[in-house]
């Protein structure tokens, strides 16, 4: 039975509605239009071991418009180690059927479900209702196999997998995906001192600009070169530090 308040999330959800009391400092992050974006997106996590858990978690109180679990191998004990979800008298049983409801108690905004295919790679157009894709634990050929048919399809994929105290992350997301923050640094501004007649831009006397060759700049308040101010960003080459 849902309560009344567990009805009434499920309301907003799909009214496109977004709580902003409950998801104040994703807002405060990502912006109102990403979180209509992860709203309305159906996700897909295959693999529940440690790592794919943590990932479900994640997802699930991020506010995502419906998470879905697959994983069919019945839990071992060795699981137990890592997969926080999952209780001794759960050995033995699938993975995603005992983890999907713990999961659930999260967020009630957040529906969560459990995939019934014992394999995704049987009929891969059982993937189309999913806007993204996450594999955890699986095999090279499943990866290879759905990662090409979401490519085909415009479905993002992300393959995630931890090895000991070493990880590896595989992104596809669309062949009109731009990358805008190549290194996730952050960004770098200074005083430019003066520009002369070949472009060489100086930076004012005992600082560092901290700007590598390929970098883009902006320029803004520049007196005399009006025309630099605010312009598109420029690819630099450096001089000197």
């Amino acid at each position: 039975m849902q309560d009344d308040g567990a009805i009434q999330n499920g309301e907003q959800s799909k009214n496109g509605d977004i709580d902003e009391s409950l998801y104040s400092r994703q807002l405060y992050v990502l912006g109102h239009e990403a979180m209509k974006r992860m709203g309305s997106s159906n996700v897909l996590i295959v693999g529940l071991k440690g790592l794919g858990v943590e990932i479900a978690k994640n997802i699930a109180l991020a506010g995502v418009k419906s998470l879905t679990l697959h994983d069919p191998t019945p839990a071992s004990i060795s699981d137990l180690s890592s997969q926080f979800f999952l209780h001794p008298e759960d050995v033995g049983k699938p993975r995603a059927a005992v983890t999907a409801p713990r999961v659930a108690e999260l967020n009630t905004y957040t529906p969560v479900s459990v995939h019934p295919s014992p394999s995704l790679t049987s009929d891969l157009s059982q993937l189309e209702r999913f806007q993204v894709v996450v594999l955890t634990a699986t095999p090279l050929k499943d990866q290879v196999a759905i990662s090409e048919y979401c490519h085909q399809h415009g479905i993002y994929v992300v393959i995630a997998d931890t090895f000991g105290l070493f990880g590896s992350i595989f992104t596809d997301f669309g062949k009109n995906f731009t990358v805008v923050d190549a290194t996730g640094e952050t960004v770098v501004s200074g005083i430019v001192a003066d520009i002369d007649a070949e472009g060489l831009v100086s930076a004012l006397d005992e600082t560092r600009h901290g700007l590598e060759d390929g970098d883009f700049v902006t320029f803004s308040e520049v007196q005399g070169m009006e025309g630099l101010n605010n312009a598109e960003p420029r690819k630099v080459t450096v001089k000197g530090k």
